[in-house]
């Protein structure tokens, strides 16, 4: 099958590294890999690994400029922002695609909604999540099982320093910036919905968005979302977009004192050095220990896809599915169900019944400024790093301290979600 990997930048050449894996094993012909990007050439990081492959940067500027090409066996691989996905994937529909390649949750807007379920309906898309193909992952779901653990909170922190990214290429327009929301989170709430099922009801959300750059320009901040799981468990998904070093951890609390903490390589990151691990622990006891030197798991998620659509069956992903995700984000986004700062009560089916869940709820409900929620943080991050130091080299315990963040005034949101 030919593939058309839309978006030439970081994410386009992270893919395509996957692919040409694919490649190499014989799977798939590399030079039937074609991009298509506004900006018509590849960025630096594709660009590189084209010239290793001796392949040219085959990129044009838009759908109607590629080539002849037979739309029922072409994979469309839409490597967008969440924001920017839904408009592209009905206009690679209407011209008649019908396979397809979705990188984390997306965003529908209201008038699409109906389009997109039929782009849904009558295509074969996978709705792809890189985490859940780590070797990190696979062992945190193994030590569930393996001790019949029973999470009560998940937290997720997944940070790094993209004060030099561009808003422009996250999604920006005249109809409003991208939001902390809408680049890490999705990822975080993909993890949440696969440990403890998908998510009920939102408690709370604060966004710092947007905060000024060095150049003065609006840049990414720091957010965070508090809610319920299916299960009765809450969650925590933090995201700091100004820190100084790159951090992609689970720490999950289970009944009978047992915690699961797991450190995910970061993929997109340049180093030589990354590792991983997973700690199952009781106390100060640990009872579990697994590390990893590699974790190359953008391959294991692009092979997947690619075998699903080549061999004719799966890849029907709901209309339900995407809109549930989108419904959270935008929850946050607009300040929660309902209309006001505080929107509605949550519901009543989700009892709190844990000391823990409760204590870590209500320190985030004061919010991230107050300091509570933000120690809570530090000290898990410092830990985390403790614990693995000397195993983990790329992450640098002299860096462990979130660091306080100004911007736009965060707004608090409570209720279901619809």
């Amino acid at each position: 099958m030919d593939v058309v990997i839309v978006g030439a930048g970081k994410a386009g050449s992270l893919h395509y590294r996957a692919y040409s894996r694919l490649g190499r094993s014989g799977v798939l012909d590399r030079t039937r890999i074609r991009f298509v990007d506004p900006r018509e050439r590849a960025g630096a990081e594709l660009a590189a690994l084209l010239r290793a492959d001796g392949l040219p940067e085959n990129v044009v500027a838009a759908r109607e400029k590629l080539e002849p090409t037979a739309p029922e066996t072409t994979i469309v691989d839409l490597c967008l922002p969440s924001r920017t996905l839904a408009p592209a994937l009905v206009d690679w529909w209407r011209a008649g695609y019908r396979n397809f390649v979705i990188e984390k949750p997306f965003m529908v807007p209201q008038e699409l909604a109906r389009e997109v379920g039929q782009v849904l309906a009558s295509s074969r898309a996978v709705l792809v999540r890189n985490y859940l193909h780590s070797r990190v992952h696979a062992t945190v779901r193994e030590l569930i099982d393996l001790y019949d653990l029973e999470p009560v909170l998940c937290v997720t922190n997944f940070s790094k320093d993209r004060r030099a990214d561009s808003l422009r290429g996250r999604g920006a327009s005249a109809d409003g910036l991208p939001t902390v929301y809408e680049v890490e989170m999705p990822h975080q709430l993909y993890i949440g919905d696969d440990l403890l099922g998908a998510a009920r009801s939102l408690d709370h959300a604060e966004d710092l968005d947007p905060m000024a750059g060095e150049d003065g320009r609006l840049r990414l901040g720091e957010g965070l979302l508090v809610g319920r799981a299916a299960s009765g468990a809450a969650f925590v998904h933090y995201s700091n977009l100004h820190h100084p070093a790159v951090v992609r951890s689970l720490d999950l609390f289970c009944r009978g004192r047992l915690s699961v903490h797991a450190t995910y390589a970061p993929i997109c990151e340049e180093f030589t050095d990354i590792k991983a691990g997973v700690i199952l622990g009781r106390g100060d006891a640990v009872l579990a220990k697994q590390l990893f030197t590699e974790d190359d798991n953008m391959h294991g998620m692009i092979s997947s896809a690619y075998h699903t659509l080549r061999g004719g069956t799966g890849g029907r992903l709901g209309l339900d599915e995407v809109l549930r995700s989108d419904g959270l984000i935008r929850s946050a986004i607009a300040g929660g169900p309902g209309s006001g700062a505080g929107g509605a009560a949550p519901a009543a089916s989700a009892p709190r019944t844990d000391l823990l869940q409760e204590w870590v709820v209500d320190s985030f409900r004061s919010g991230l400024e107050n300091g509570t929620g933000r120690s809570f943080l530090r000290f898990l991050e410092r830990r985390q790093r403790t614990r693995l130091s000397g195993v983990l080299p790329s992450l640098d315990p002299a860096r462990d301290a979130v660091p306080g963040s100004r911007g736009t005034p965060g707004h608090a949101v409570r209720g279901a979600l619809v």
